[in-house]
């Protein structure tokens, strides 16, 4: 019993890193700011692959989220809209403004 509670007294005072790195040394640490870090392997050329929806699916969130808060809780969502009519790339910025691109191919 006191072994359990030393333990998550221990556990409870550890320090928690919620930043993520992905990609590069084991040993670097995460960019300081930065709560989602990409890094290249030496050798390795890749890039952020963001998700592909069409335009049927930019006219609200409702395909992203069943949460009745959607609307809200996705602003800042960034998508690829593949559909070539408005081929690019969006961000959601709420239920007044909806889809705005951030570019587009044409």
């Amino acid at each position: 019993m006191i072994f359990l509670a030393l333990t998550l007294i221990i556990l409870g005072a550890a320090s928690v890193n919620a930043q993520v790195r992905i990609g590069g040394a084991d040993t670097d640490a995460p960019t300081q700011g930065a709560v989602l870090d990409l890094n290249n392997v030496d050798g390795y050329v890749g890039g952020l692959l963001l998700p592909k929806v069409s335009s049927l699916t930019l006219n609200g969130v409702e395909a992203f989220s069943t949460d009745e808060d959607a609307a809200t809780k996705l602003v800042g969502l960034i998508v690829y809209n593949a559909d070539p009519e408005a081929e690019g790339i969006y961000i959601w910025t709420g239920a007044t403004d909806g889809w705005k691109p951030i570019w587009k191919k044409n």
